[in-house]
């Protein structure tokens, strides 16, 4: 099968489907943002593996087809967590926006976008290897639930907004801004942005996630599970 019936056809990719076809049908004249959960990879079934887990073939595969598809009149700038998978993940989908003729001009590791600090690895016995129950575990952490096992979560939302939406704020002119993630942070982000609990069918699969655009008025769009509504920026 080409990689472009791949694209067409996978199940976990629906959501990134819809990503792609959201952003390009913004204004050029746009701000975008994209947060995204890292592509394919194997079953992680112990924790030992959460940091050193890699993208499986169709997962590197299919990320460049995703870096292709999107919009190329505006400069990217890719921020990813360090872990492999998500490190893969951005430099296919980079390597695929300057194969469609796009202009990358930045690609970062950023630090939120790996994990909140944990002061007591017991926490993670709280959340499964393969993260299925991690909105549970994200609605706890909010909660306080883990006292100072984990870094607080207002502490963490403030740092996460920063650098992510408040990054995509201080740009001067239109831009695309991709940040690669795992579901802990994405879910994070869902809980604030969404100012609920978070749900199982919030999870996303393999590079689904979120977006948000300012338009030249300077208001703020949020995209979700298919859903687009305004947004409130949050403060940070």
């Amino acid at each position: 099968m080409s990689a472009n019936s791949e694209w067409d056809t996978t199940d976990w990719l629906t959501s990134a489907r819809g990503l792609v076809h959201w952003v390009g049908q913004q204004s050029p004249d746009n701000r975008i943002m994209l947060l995204l959960r890292h592509s394919h990879r194997a079953i992680i079934s112990d924790h030992s593996a959460q940091f050193s887990t890699e993208l499986t073939d169709i997962g590197k595969q299919m990320s460049f087809e995703m870096g292709k598809r999107l919009p190329i009149e505006n400069p990217a700038r890719f921020f990813f967590s360090f872990v492999p998978r998500c490190y893969q993940t951005a430099e296919e989908m980079a390597n695929g926006t300057r194969e469609a003729g796009g202009e990358v001009t930045e690609f970062e590791p950023l630090a939120i976008l790996v994990a909140p600090e944990i002061a007591n690895d017991k926490v993670w016995d709280a959340l499964q290897p393969d993260g299925k129950n991690v909105t549970d575990f994200v609605n706890r952490w909010a909660d306080g639930l883990f006292g100072d096992m984990i870094e607080d979560f207002e502490d963490y939302r403030v740092k996460l907004i920063e650098d992510t939406l408040g990054r995509l704020s201080k740009e001067s002119g239109p831009a695309i801004h991709v940040h690669i993630t795992h579901d802990l942070a994405l879910m994070a982000i869902k809980r604030i942005l969404l100012q609920r609990p978070v749900g199982y069918e919030d999870r996303e699969p393999f590079l689904g996630g979120i977006c948000s655009a300012i338009d030249s008025d300077g208001s703020w769009c949020l995209y979700d599970s298919g859903v687009h509504k305004p947004l409130s920026m949050p403060e940070y």
